[in-house]
């Protein structure tokens, strides 16, 4: 069987990187990165390899995990960064070959702060749309890693084009831009001599100044991108992926969507065609939501441009009905009796892509928490999915605990099961939660902290609490993200967001 190559971006920063390269300036301190391998393979185990490439353009440094680098059927085995030796400090990026269909995630966290982002690994391409860049925009400004996925020579061509929100035209374009064999480099937004001057473009969305934009990346070389949000003097940080351009679709489905119910959701679509779009979004609320039914929303976005659909206090996304219970745009703390649920676009006149921010507002439009998340297609629907990070109350002092939404995107009813693992690739199936029966384009989900009987790490692990891997199963199209946050009402830790990842 020929091996499969599949790439991740990740960084583990220190104080001194982040001098030389201030990639996230409100998160002090060191951070560290964790990657969740998972094998797709329902009956085999299967070997990887796994490479880290530093930016700094040195050699590949071969890693392996405790316990060697064969991975059970199903199951996820995790590559943590800070305990793999040869392993300096910097930011890297990661090449994993395997001999079948493998996927993984990446999480980043800065212990000091609380600060996490976690996000999943995507199919290159040589033509990439980030979906959402900041700069001095309500305290957020955007870094961006490029990776190339030719391990054996470096690439010259990188055509990097900034776009502002609302603006035809491009604000500034890079190119020739070059990139070493198998590695990333990382852009900021903050970086005036690299961008210039950037325009105000977020004046309409309740901030003075700050550019909000997209970026489109281009190479003749599959590149791999990844992307985070960055809100100075807070732990708040994000991470989502870039997403090839032929990708962007007609319809797109978020699976996570809030107006004041445990968090606030924006919807950032970004329209990469010659001519403008139409956009309808209707919002399903979920059985748990405060607020029942079906809201939509229409939106125009300029040709090659992005616009915002806010839930949150004072959003246009409110204005056009959706329910925000007793939040206001004065007291935008959460209240928790509004909307939750799950989203669908669909564009006239062309195809759109998507990102979704989930930000938890404290007072004074504080930020005490945020994670992102793509929205994504048909094409990404299914009805089995890898899931390479599950937990409940992991780590004593954070009780991180993940829940699954699940949007089902037929016009029928489906059952929903979820199959659990160990950490150390051991089925837990005496703790399966009960099957979700979802309606018609409607959602449904599994919350972690609900689950019993679960073993507790060794000390090594976290020591606290249970964590592992899970296949998700359903008997109609759906799609579905996981929230990784603190239980308990727990603040010391950034909440985090992933995609699960279809399988063949």
């Amino acid at each position: 069987m020929s091996k499969k190559r599949l790439f991740v971006l990740f960084s583990v920063f220190v104080l001194a990187l982040l001098v030389v390269v201030p990639a996230i300036a409100g998160i002090s301190g060191s951070g560290a990165s964790g990657v969740q391998i998972q094998n797709l393979s329902t009956t085999s185990p299967v070997n990887v390899v796994v490479e880290l490439w530093n930016q700094d353009g040195s050699a590949a440094i071969p890693v392996s995990a405790t316990g060697g680098d064969t991975i059970n059927a199903s199951a996820a085995k995790n590559y943590y960064l800070p305990t793999l030796p040869g392993v300096p400090d910097g930011a890297y990026a990661m090449a994993v070959s395997a001999g079948g269909p493998i996927a993984a995630i990446a999480r980043t966290e800065w212990a000091a702060t609380g600060g996490a982002a976690l996000y999943s690994s995507v199919a290159p391409g040589t033509d990439v749309i980030i979906p959402l860049v900041t700069s001095n925009f309500a305290g957020q400004t955007s870094q961006f890693s490029i990776q190339n996925t030719n391990t054996a020579a470096a690439v010259s061509d990188v055509e990097i084009t900034l776009f502002g929100r609302g603006l035809a035209a491009a604000v500034t374009t890079l190119s020739g831009e070059t990139i070493a064999p198998g590695t990333s480099k990382t852009y900021n937004l903050a970086d005036t001599a690299v961008w210039g001057t950037l325009p105000n473009t977020g004046v309409d969305l309740g901030v003075p100044t700050g550019f909000v934009g997209s970026v489109q990346i281009t190479s003749a070389t599959d590149l791999v991108v990844q992307s985070f949000i960055d809100i100075a003097g807070t732990r708040g940080v994000t991470g989502f992926t870039g997403v090839p351009t032929a990708s962007a679709a007609d319809t797109l489905y978020c699976p996570l969507i809030r107006a004041n119910y445990y968090g606030d959701t924006g919807i950032s679509i970004v329209n990469p065609n010659a001519a403008a779009v139409d956009v309808e979004i209707t919002f399903y609320a979920d059985a748990g939501s405060p607020n029942a039914g079906t809201f939509t929303q229409d939106i125009s976005v300029p040709a090659n441009s992005s616009v915002i659909a806010f839930q949150g206090p004072g959003g246009n996304s409110r204005a056009a009905g959706l329910p925000g219970g007793t939040q206001s745009s004065v007291n935008p703390v959460l209240t928790n009796d509004g909307f939750y649920g799950v989203a669908r676009l669909v564009a006239t006149g062309g195809t759109v892509q998507a990102v979704v921010n989930d930000t938890k507002f404290g007072a004074g439009w504080s930020v005490e928490a945020q994670s992102s998340y793509n929205c994504v297609t048909a094409t990404d629907a299914g009805v089995s999915f890898a899931l390479p990070l599950m937990r409940t109350n992991h780590i004593s002092t954070l009780r991180l605990t993940t829940g699954i939404q699940i949007q089902n995107v037929t016009g029928s009813d489906v059952t929903v099961s979820l199959d659990l693992y160990n950490w150390d690739g051991t089925s837990q199936a005496a703790s399966n939660p009960a099957d979700v029966v979802i309606p018609a384009f409607g959602s449904g989900n599994f919350w972690q902290g609900s689950l019993t009987g679960l073993p507790t790490v060794p000390a090594d692990l976290g020591g606290s609490g249970w964590f592992g891997s899970a296949i998700l199963t359903s008997t109609g199209d759906v799609v579905a993200v996981v929230a990784d946050e603190g239980n308990g009402g727990s603040t010391a830790v950034d909440s985090a967001n992933y995609n699960t990842l279809l399988m063949p």
